[in-house]
């Protein structure tokens, strides 16, 4: 899993970029919107801080964006595996 994760990450020395539409992924996934990092959940996108997660907020049609999350943890997801949110990790700011 190591090997997958690792060339799902890099290309040689260079970083791998995955791109991907909103409305295909599953809950879970973290994205970057405008250079910015977002959890989604339900749908939303939570902005995501070091003191938590903000408040869920819809995101425009057709778009596309950063995939932050492997694409294997990403099908892990799809798949059904449910993430769990802790509480004190969701915020209102």
């Amino acid at each position: 899993m190591d090997a997958i994760l690792d060339a799902e990450r890099r290309r040689g020395r260079t970083k791998r970029v995955h791109m991907a539409r909103l409305d295909s992924l599953p809950d879970g996934a973290m994205v970057a919107v405008a250079g910015k990092p977002f959890a989604l959940r339900g749908g939303k996108l939570m902005p995501w801080r070091f003191t938590g997660y903000g408040e869920a907020v819809p995101p425009a049609d057709n778009i596309e964006a950063v995939l932050l999350t492997p694409p294997s943890t990403t099908r892990a997801l799809a798949a059904g595996y449910s993430p769990r949110w802790h509480t004190t990790w969701l915020t209102k700011t």
